[in-house]
């Protein structure tokens, strides 16, 4: 189920008119974010907010920016179906998926059903989702004591984000 959610995260089949994937907002390069002020929708339309990156997203509890979803299958409606982001409806994404023999194949391996559903589509990329673990990162060896794997300009910058000034 995983790797059809990999599948589906980076096939820009999931977009109304077949222009975007999920990875076009989170990027791999760019630790599953956009590196935008602010991300950029289906016909270039400019976003209120950044992608914010996915890495570890299976651990949250809260997500979005202002913590309003409460699981990943409940915050991805938004995105798939929000005019100015994805730009599809429930409807023509099943439709679109069911016309593709090779994820009707892939969803009958996966979920050995014959016909896919939005559920199926749901799981299949939160599985996928949840499993970006980054356990390797300079930020995590810091976390876990080794002092000295985040430069000095880069604790300068954690200590402004954890500070009440900025309040990140």
């Amino acid at each position: 189920v995983i790797d059809l959610g990999r599948y589906l995260f980076f096939d820009p089949i999931l977009s109304g008119d077949g222009s975007l994937a999920c990875s076009s907002c989170h990027d791999p390069e760019l630790g599953f974010s956009d590196g935008k002020r602010r991300a950029v929708g289906i016909h270039g339309q400019t976003l209120e907010r950044s992608a914010p990156s996915l890495w570890n997203i299976g651990f949250f509890q809260r997500l979005l920016w202002d913590g309003s979803k409460a699981s990943l299958e409940e915050q991805m409606l938004g995105p798939l179906y929000s005019e100015l982001e994805m730009g599809n409806t429930p409807g023509n994404l099943i439709k679109t998926l069911n016309d593709n023999d090779a994820y009707r194949a892939l969803f009958a391996k996966a979920f050995g059903a014959d016909s896919i559903g939005l559920d199926m589509v749901y799981e299949a990329l939160t599985a996928f989702e949840s499993s970006l673990i980054s356990l390797n990162s300079r930020f995590d060896f810091y976390a876990h004591g080794a002092h000295n794997a985040l430069a000095p300009s880069e604790l300068e910058g954690l200590n402004v984000f954890r500070s009440f000034v900025s309040r990140c």
